[in-house]
């Protein structure tokens, strides 16, 4: 079987999803990826994720930790969704693979990917993607969201600056400032990323950065109008743009500007992935979670 019908398959044996996605290094290489086979990741796309895993307990009550099971089956819907509307369900085996996937609703992940309200959301596509199911509202937010990355990216490189450090910088943004990444994760994770899927990223980002007159391309090198694109300042996504205003940037001011993207990514990585690290707990309990952390801090010293 295909990867993709590795995860159509598992996809399918679950309530139905309105979208569905595959990521991470179990679905995409990354280059210099030493250790065993790595976890299948999803994000699920669903009208009522109360509903959702609710009949998902039905059907799959393997999927859930005991803790788990309990906390969706008592708790609020706002407590579930908690502060990034996202809730996940880790290492759980069938056919021979391991998966972990994450429910958002349709609405939730729409106005995240479009607003940057959430960058643990926003972030994930930002890499590379398999699409296994989407309708036309998913794939326009996923593209929004895509657009906004490669425009901040933009600003954060050189005037002149090589194709491949591009990427580096848009698939770092949702890094910065990231708790894992101090102890739970390789330090080389984006590069290997990048490395390992320049053509898929090239796919999709040369085809976006030819609708902006600021963006220049000479073989692999991207000539950069940082001027253009701050009179443009339209283009940042709305929790962004707020963010800048909110800290008084002069928007004239490069130097400012790239100060306080850092600023904004720092903080909200650092609350998003803490927040998702305590969550998790909550779905998985501490039998499943205490592997997975493992895992991630093993990858950290095989490089």
């Amino acid at each position: 079987m295909t990867k993709k019908e590795v995860l159509e398959e598992f996809i399918g044996e679950r309530p139905e999803v309105v979208g569905a996605y595959g990521y991470g290094s179990g679905v995409f290489l990354q280059s210099n990826y030493h250790g065993k086979k790595p976890q299948n990741d999803l994000i699920l796309i669903v009208e009522d994720l109360k509903k959702w895993h609710t009949d998902n307990l039905t059907i799959n009550k393997e999927d859930y930790s005991l803790i788990g099971k309990v906390y969706l089956s008592v708790a609020s819907i706002k407590r579930i969704k908690g502060l990034n509307k996202i809730t996940y369900v880790s290492n759980i085996k069938s056919n021979g693979e391991v998966f972990k996937y994450g429910v958002i609703e349709e609405k939730d992940f729409i106005r995240g990917l479009n607003s940057w309200e959430n960058i643990f959301l926003a972030g994930r596509f930002h890499k590379p993607t398999l699409e296994l199911k989407s309708n036309k509202k998913i794939s326009n937010a996923i593209l929004k969201d895509r657009e906004s990355a490669l425009i901040v990216a933009c600003l954060l490189s050189l005037p002149r600056t090589s194709l491949r450090d591009l990427y580096i910088k848009l698939c770092g943004l949702s890094y910065y400032g990231d708790t894992r990444m101090a102890f739970a994760e390789n330090p080389n994770k984006v590069q290997n990323i990048v490395y390992g899927n320049f053509e898929y990223l090239e796919e999709i980002y040369s085809a976006i950065g030819s609708k902006y007159p600021f963006l220049e391309r000479k073989d692999d090198i991207l000539i950069i109008d940082h001027d253009a694109i701050l009179d443009n300042v339209e283009l940042l996504p709305p929790s962004l743009l707020s963010f800048l205003i909110v800290n008084c940037t002069d928007i004239t001011d490069l130097i400012q500007v790239r100060k306080n993207i850092f600023k904004f990514f720092r903080q909200k990585n650092a609350e998003e992935s803490m927040y998702q690290t305590v969550s998790s707990i909550k779905t998985n309990g501490i039998v499943r979670s205490v592997p997975y952390a493992l895992s991630k801090v093993s990858k950290r010293f095989k490089r």
